[in-house]
């Protein structure tokens, strides 16, 4: 049975700036990472304070502003970010036996046929660990899935973060609830399910993952393509 956790930084640029600057944009509740205060720019992060107001990452500055007159811009710290990525990363190899980097702020850990050396603990138990330890050495958060695959791990991530109500900072689906977790989700939620896409799936009602289940990957083919149906 396959173990793989996925650790995502929470909000990540956002958290870096405030540590490089905890007496400047560190006090700042309301923080746009990216872009400038003249409205020129894109937001690459916002704080989870920020984002109540409807700001997300990609979104002109100009845009964001408007949103939340009151929100704090300050530059990507890019050189910070690489360093402390890779601090994130390091604390990782040091307590597991697999790290995958994904991007700046997201890992996988493959922890398949380590039971012993975690002393048998559940999976969850495992990654709330780990997920301290990376924090305290680090200084970083971080939200952490997990599941019998990568996709499954990363869409618990999503659910472990703390804008989703999550207190612990940790989501296990346990083997055999695969497809109940999957099909609570949005087909949108689907990594590399884009825009476009999404448009295309709401022209035939396909909204939710429950209303794809219901059809034969033959239709969906057909509609779409056999890529992308499948």
């Amino acid at each position: 049975m396959r173990r793989i956790l996925h650790a995502d930084a929470d909000a990540f640029f956002v958290a870096v700036a405030r540590l490089i600057d905890p007496d400047g944009v560190g006090r700042e509740p309301l923080l746009i990472v990216g872009g400038a205060t003249d409205r020129r720019g894109v937001v690459t992060s916002a704080s989870y304070e920020t984002r109540k107001f409807g700001i997300r990452s990609g979104m002109s500055t100009a845009q964001a502003l408007r949103l939340c007159p009151k929100a704090v811009c300050t530059p990507v710290p890019g050189r910070a970010c690489r360093e402390k990525s890779r601090e994130i990363r390091l604390v990782l190899e040091k307590l597991t036996p697999v790290v995958e980097q994904a991007s700046v702020d997201e890992f996988y850990v493959d922890l398949t046929g380590t039971e012993r050396l975690y002393r048998n603990v559940p999976l969850a138990e495992t990654a709330a660990e780990i997920r301290l330890v990376v924090q305290r050495e680090t200084g970083i958060a971080v939200s952490v899935g997990g599941g019998t695959s990568r996709l499954v791990a990363k869409l618990a991530a999503k659910r472990a973060k703390p804008h989703h109500g999550c207190t612990t900072g940790v989501f296990v689906v346990e083997p055999g609830e695969e497809q109940a977790f999957l099909a609570e989700l949005q087909i949108a939620d689907i990594p590399g399910v884009g825009p476009r896409f999404q448009e295309r799936l709401a022209e035939r009602g396909l909204r939710s993952v429950r209303d794809a289940l219901v059809l034969a990957e033959e239709d969906l083919s057909s509609w779409f393509g056999d890529r992308s149906g499948r």
